[in-house]
């Protein structure tokens, strides 16, 4: 497992001493370092220096004596280091009702000289460091920051103090499931070598065809696409055989349906029908348009009402479809539900996961959205009517979920209503939906006995985040090899996981074991799996 704190021990050091020096034209100008009433200045010429030579003078000196010299190597990196981000991505998630509150939590760090909230400050330097030719950088930001600059230490401080201990908390939490994992496998009952057994990672032995077909929503004037994956199984060639089980994948914030163009065909292979519609508010499409400037946000607030409407549409109108155009082989009171980060979030409101509008309205006023980045868009709910709303679907029987978001959008109370088999899939390197404050407590919310976890270490929560830790972390290992490995662990988990509460198949519960989490573990990439958390998973 990545060790994250030195690094962002380092990092957020670096981040600190690149915000202490002026514009090169307003040269005289100076950075302000506030701790309560004292105060220090440092000029740009020192920290310049010091990225360009290692060689560091005055307070800067003071400050870098304080570290190991592995650490001092590590901030002159982080200082010459440039990042590729778009320009556009930034300067439209600025303006958004999300990146407006995550910019004035930073903005109460670095702040005017007159110690008003920097947001705006940081919010055009941020826009215009993206568009440099060689990507962003530290230097960069600054050097683009439009006025003088005041730190507050104190508040610094405390935000590297509660990373700190996210980071910590992570990874007593991942050792612990590790443990618990490997000690549960060992006091199984009975040993299987799952060498002689169906590998659920490779295909299965069904053909299938798929087709795109369009819905069209009159009363909520909203249409959209689903691809639909059909395997041919004996059932659709004759009626008196049992009818094919049927999933539905919703996908995540600003992804296309191709998101599932692993797990769907493997699924069909493996005889279930497989339907991934688009959700038009949140969608791929939704997001170009919203980088072309057609929206004010990169998602609608109604979404958490919307996306789940969805998939009660695409199930109302397949009963229609069944008999004329499937042969009546589709068992729509037999429903599976896989969902992806935000599909994950409408995969718990289907199934029956309740809004807690009291508890997310505290946590949006009490809780940074700077550590978890899925709360900014938690608190977009609050946008929402404040009435009672239940979108569960009875027809849906069990759900696997990938790092979904919803700790502070349903609370303790609102998840405590879910009743349908849950598998939750985590990764210890999501800096999107954070492990230790945000999935482990929805998680434990859950009081339905069929629930399972499994914790992934070393694969990031999507592409995008991806390119960033690779930047941050040095790793050379290739996105290809990464998602090959995160497929085989879905392919394998989902599937058994669907074959006993879909199809009702018994025998592959051996496959929803710890004793299965060690046989087809990757080196550098274990799995762990678990049915609940022990309490030294917490401590």
């Amino acid at each position: 497992m990545f060790d994250w704190q030195p690094f962002f021990r380092s990092f957020l050091l670096a981040l600190l001493l690149t915000l202490l020096f002026a514009q090169p034209n307003l040269a005289a100008q100076r950075i302000y370092l506030s701790y309560g009433i004292l105060g220090r200045s440092l000029t740009l010429t020192q920290l310049e220096q010091f990225a360009e030579t290692g060689v560091a003078t005055g307070i800067l000196s003071d400050i870098l004596n304080r570290f190991s010299p592995e650490q001092q190597t590590a901030v002159r990196s982080a200082l010459q280091s440039h990042y590729p981000v778009n320009p556009v991505m930034i300067d439209r998630f600025a303006y958004t009702s999300s990146g407006e509150r995550l910019l004035q939590e930073a903005g109460q760090i670095l702040q005017s000289a007159a110690r008003l909230n920097g947001f705006k400050g940081i919010r055009s330097a941020a826009i215009l460091a993206a568009d440099q030719p060689e990507g962003m950088s530290l230097l960069g930001f600054l050097r683009q920051f439009p006025t003088d600059l005041r730190i507050d230490l104190q508040q610094l401080l405390q935000l590297i103090q509660r990373v700190s201990t996210i980071l910590q908390q992570t990874r007593q939490i991942v050792a612990s499931l590790n443990q618990q994992t490997l000690a549960t496998a060992q006091s199984a009952h009975r040993s299987i070598d799952f060498s002689h057994q169906p590998d659920l990672r490779r295909p299965g032995s069904f053909a299938y065809h798929k087709q795109t077909i369009q819905f069209q929503d009159t009363e909520r004037q909203r249409q959209f696409a689903a691809d639909v994956y059909l395997p041919h199984t004996n059932s659709l060639l004759d009626p008196n055989h049992t009818k094919i089980p049927v999933i539905i994948g919703s996908n995540g914030l600003g992804a296309g349906r191709d998101r599932f163009e692993e797990i769907a065909p493997h699924l069909a292979s493996h005889g279930f029908a497989v339907i991934v519609p688009d959700h038009p508010g949140s969608d791929r499409q939704r997001l170009r348009e919203f980088y072309a400037g057609l929206h004010p946000e990169n998602f609608d607030a109604t979404e958490y009402l919307d996306r789940p409407l969805d998939i009660r549409f695409v199930l109302d109108d397949l009963e229609h479809r069944n008999a004329r155009e499937f042969g009546d082989r589709l068992n729509l009171q037999q429903v599976g539900l896989f969902g992806y980060s935000f599909g994950g979030t409408t995969a718990l409101s289907l199934a029956g996961a309740q809004f807690d509008f009291e508890f997310l309205a505290s946590d949006c006023q009490t809780e940074m959205g700077l550590v978890n980045i899925s709360l900014l868009y938690q608190c977009r709910a609050l946008e929402l009517p404040r009435e009672p709303v239940n979108l569960k679907d009875d027809r849906i029987k069990a759900a696997f979920i990938f790092v979904p978001f919803g700790k502070s959008l349903f609370g303790q109370t609102g998840m405590k209503t879910v009743d349908i088999p849950i598998f939750w899939q985590v990764t210890d390197l999501d800096v999107l939906t954070p492990l230790a404050v945000e999935q482990i407590p929805a998680f434990q919310a859950l009081t339905q006995p069929d629930r399972y976890l499994a914790i992934t270490e070393g694969l990031p929560h999507a592409r995008v985040t991806y390119d960033i830790l690779n930047r941050f972390t040095g790793s050379t290992t290739p996105w290809e090899t990464l998602k090959w490995i995160a497929q085989d662990y879905q392919n394998a988990l989902s599937l058994a996981f669907f074959q006993v509460y879909l199809w009702q198949d018994q025998t592959y519960r051996d496959y929803l074991t710890p004793n299965y989490a060690l046989a087809i573990t990757q080196d550098s990439y274990r799995l762990s799996l678990v049915r609940s958390i022990e309490e030294t998973s917490q401590k």
